[in-house]
């Protein structure tokens, strides 16, 4: 992605999160749990480019329930993020609430298994990898998001 992309990104992203803090509206979320598909010990995570540039997480993103169930909306995201089809998907954890950034989320983490392990990774991403589920494969003092934990731990039954 090219700088002025990533600039525009940014700034699109600040000013939500402006409004979400003076507004406090209601929004609804999906993530995803993505497993590898020829070794179930892998789960895909990313570093998205536009907020918590330090964090690995887990892909997904908003949509309205009245247009799309919680299911369409993260193998929508998953296949716009990183070109990917997910297989069935399960339902990891069950519509967690935060208040994290200003607003009300209502939060559906998914699990999956991804068609491929080739990953075409739109501008929203500015790095993704394969890493076994204790994700001893990323960079040293990675920062892991709560939310992957607790889906990895969900996963795991621990």
């Amino acid at each position: 992605m090219n700088s002025v992309s990533r600039l525009v990104t940014r700034i699109v992203s600040t000013a939500l999160q402006t409004y979400w803090k003076v507004f406090k509206p209601s929004t609804f979320g999906v993530k995803a749990l993505i497993l590898h598909p020829s070794d179930p010990g892998l789960c895909l995570m990313i570093r998205h480019s536009y907020t918590d540039q330090q964090r690995w997480g887990l892909p997904g993103g908003g949509y309205r329930p009245r247009r799309e169930p919680a299911e369409d909306a993260v193998r929508r995201e998953c296949r716009e993020e990183l070109g990917i089809v997910l297989a069935p998907v399960v339902t990891v954890l069950v519509e967690t609430v935060t208040e994290l950034e200003g607003k009300r989320d209502r939060l559906t983490i998914f699990r999956g298994t991804a068609s491929t392990a080739d990953l075409r990774p739109n501008r929203e991403v500015a790095e993704a990898r394969w890493t076994p589920l204790d994700c001893s494969g990323l960079p040293d003092g990675r920062l892991v998001s709560r939310w992957a934990e607790m889906a990895i731990s969900a996963h795991r039954g621990t």
